[in-house]
Formats: C-alpha cells, structure tokens, sequence
C-alpha cells in the first residue's frame, strides 16, 4: 500500500479533503447557530466546558477556546433523541427555570386543542395563534407553574414541547437542546454528549 493510500482504495490527499471539508461544514454550523442564538449560546457553551473542565479535570488537557470550539462542535452533530433524554432525565434539577423564566413557551395546534378540551376552556383563552405559531398565553412562569411546590398544575396533560425539554426542533427539522446556560438539564446532556463522542474517537 503506498504512502498516500488512506486505505479502501481512497488517496490520503482526498481522505484530508474530505476531513477539512467536514470541519468546515461543522465550523459554519457553529456560526450560524451562534448568530441565530447570540450571546446565550457562549454562555451555554461556556458552561458546559466549565462542567466538563470540573468534573474530568484530566480528560480535556487543552486551552479553554479550543474546549469550548468542541463542545460547539459536537452540540451541531447529530440529532437528539426523547429517548436520551428519558434516560439522562436525572440531569434535571427540577428548578422550575423552563416553567418560570422561558419567555414563550410554544405548543403544537393539537396540544392546544386537547388541553383546552380537558380543561373544559377555549382554545384562544388559553393559547396565542399568531404567524403559524401556537404559544402559551400568561407564560414567564407559566399559567400552569405553581411556584409554591415548582410543581406543573396540568402535568399529566401537559404538552409535547414540555415532556421532551430541553430538546427543541430547528429549521432542519432536526431535534437539537435548547441552549439554555441556566438548564442543569441541558448543560449536562450536552457534556454527556461531548464525553460519548470522546470515548468514541479514543
């Protein structure tokens, strides 16, 4: 096999292209989330690399920027799934933030309809329809947080967005965390993710 032979009949030369071709792609994902997100996503992947640089001091030996382009790196690959986050759900603090201080809580038209059903109350008392969007109306804590016990009022029959937190679907359909800084839930899912990806690559 000569020197340039990346194995599998593919040259070492097409093998780094297509290498930096996917970094690249992974690079700009990074950025376009970043500017979609702003300034929270920093704080979310800031956080993350403080967990991980806390908790397994010697497994990232490398300057922070480059613990935080990874962290980045990994949250943009791939798709989560309801059943990691069912498996991972003792990551959640229970603190209320995602009932209290999210500023819009938004719901798919059938959960609208079905709560609304079962509370025996109209739809548009309940829920905003504006652009296409469903949301909850008297959210930032919602209608439904009691702030006594952090306790949901209608857990039973809450809504799709609540029982799959802190996953949220972006424009490509995929289903990515929330980048939530102030989330134990998320920040720690997000480190598990990071440290799944190391062990693989090692």
């Amino acid at each position: 096999m000569s020197k340039r032979s990346g194995g599998f009949g593919v040259s070492q030369s097409a093998s780094d292209d297509r290498l930096e071709q996917d970094l690249a792609a992974v690079q700009a994902m990074v950025a376009d989330k970043r500017q979609k997100v702003g300034i929270k996503y920093d704080r979310f992947i800031t956080r993350v690399a403080e967990v991980l640089r806390t908790n397994y001091p010697s497994a990232f030996p490398m300057p922070d920027d480059q613990l935080k382009e990874l962290v980045a790196a990994v949250d943009v690959i791939g798709e989560e799934s309801r059943g990691l986050m069912k498996k991972l759900g003792e990551y959640c603090a229970g603190c209320g933030w995602c009932c209290s201080r999210t500023s819009k809580i938004v719901v798919n038209q059938k959960d609208a309809e079905r709560i609304s059903r079962e509370l025996r109350r109209k739809t548009e008392d309940l829920f905003s329809h504006e652009e296409n969007e469903w949301t909850i109306k008297d959210a930032c804590p919602c209608q439904w947080w009691n702030p006594r016990n952090g306790r949901c009022t209608i857990y039973n029959i809450r809504p799709e967005t609540c029982r799959t937190w802190p996953l949220a679907i972006n424009e490509r359909g995929q289903k990515m965390l929330h980048p939530v800084p102030e989330c134990a839930f998320a920040v720690l899912v997000l480190a598990d993710k990071v440290l799944r990806h190391l062990r693989g690559i090692r």
